[in-house]
């Protein structure tokens, strides 16, 4: 949040007072995941503190698009077709869990390198910042899926804030020595 201070004299004695822009606004980027929806849920509480917007993207992966049409051009637009479906319905799930949250929201579905695209949206949204949900990867299938995450960290021109995956207790192992 950013705060003002101005130096105003009230009646005969100066006083400080603080302004709050209140135009904050928080870009939540979604895939689907479960790791993505609890960035959803602590961005909403963000907002709901700071009274910010919320902007709901998913973007398109143009690489997956080639990827699942095996670079064939006959079925590059069909891949195209069925992503955009998915990517309105991850939206459209997204707003309706938004419905009980006293936020402004709205949604943009965009096409490209989801980690470009995603600063370009911030960037032409005037968003103050980034709240996304991270899968958790490490090792070797970091390396070949990549970490938009960690993408848009490393780019980003405002704060980012990456929501960890939700860990059970029952699934860590513990070595006793």
């Amino acid at each position: 949040m950013r705060i003002l201070w101005e130096d105003r004299f009230l009646g005969d004695s100066p006083g400080w007072l603080i302004l709050l822009v209140m135009n904050q606004k928080i870009l939540v980027p979604l895939d689907g995941s479960n790791g993505s929806m609890r960035a959803l849920d602590a961005a909403l509480d963000l907002a709901r503190s700071l009274h910010a917007e919320v902007l709901l993207a998913h973007v398109i992966d143009s690489a997956k698009a080639a990827r699942l049409s095996f670079g064939e051009p006959a079925l590059i637009d069909g891949c195209y077709d069925a992503l955009r479906d998915d990517g309105k319905r991850i939206l459209a799930e997204a707003l309706a869990r938004t419905r009980l949250a006293a936020a402004n929201v709205s949604t943009i579905l965009a096409y490209g390198n989801p980690t470009e695209e995603l600063e370009r949206i911030a960037v032409q949204a005037n968003a103050t910042m980034i709240v996304i949900g991270s899968h958790g990867r490490t090792g070797l299938s970091r390396l070949v899926m990549g970490s938009v995450a960690e993408g848009v960290v490393r780019i980003a021109s405002v704060p980012v804030m990456v929501v960890p995956p939700e860990r059970h207790p029952e699934s860590r192992e513990r070595t006793v020595a």
